[in-house]
């Protein structure tokens, strides 16, 4: 029966690290589902699987991973750095994740955060008296960021993954 309800664990943890990094897709904070799936499981087998050390450095990531992403969203204002834009990219990449996210079953999350962002960079721009080929970089510096923002994130997620596969080795 032991065996059983370990083989039912490692089957939850694989499928809840799956959903964290599929939640990424979607603009929600994966790294930090990936880091509750962990932690849960942790807890499960009195922390023998997976100890504090790996826990604390999934946290340590997960926590890089949100703010390397909100910083490319945000720092990507091109040639016209400034609050304004940042905060105009950030919340139109919000809601363009938002408005998307019903397109595709879920998968018109990215790229609506893409173009969101886009937009939001771009009208900032414009309403601080920018020109048009200005305001269209500064959205593109935009979408740019915010893609290597969430490249980057996804990959910190795979390392987060890697690391509980490692630490499952170890037992």
């Amino acid at each position: 029966m032991d065996t059983f309800l370990h083989v039912i664990g490692i089957m939850l943890l694989a499928f809840g690290c799956m959903a964290g990094i599929a939640a990424l897709i979607f603009g929600l904070p994966g790294t930090f589902v990936i880091l509750v799936v962990a932690l849960i499981y942790s807890w499960a087998t009195g922390f023998a699987a997976i100890p504090w050390s790996t826990l604390a450095w999934l946290l340590g990531l997960a926590v890089v991973g949100e703010v390397l992403e909100l910083g490319l969203s945000a720092g990507a204002g091109g040639t016209r750095p400034s609050l304004r834009v940042a905060l105009g990219a950030i919340v139109g990449g919000i809601l363009g994740g938002i408005v998307g996210a019903p397109v595709l079953f879920g998968l018109g999350a990215l790229p609506g955060a893409l173009l969101g962002a886009f937009a939001g960079a771009a009208v900032a721009v414009a309403s601080e008296g920018g020109a048009r080929g200005e305001a269209i970089k500064a959205g593109l510096a935009a979408m740019r960021g915010r893609f290597f923002g969430f490249i980057l994130k996804t990959s910190i997620a795979v390392v987060m993954v890697i690391l509980i596969g490692a630490a499952l080795l170890r037992v």
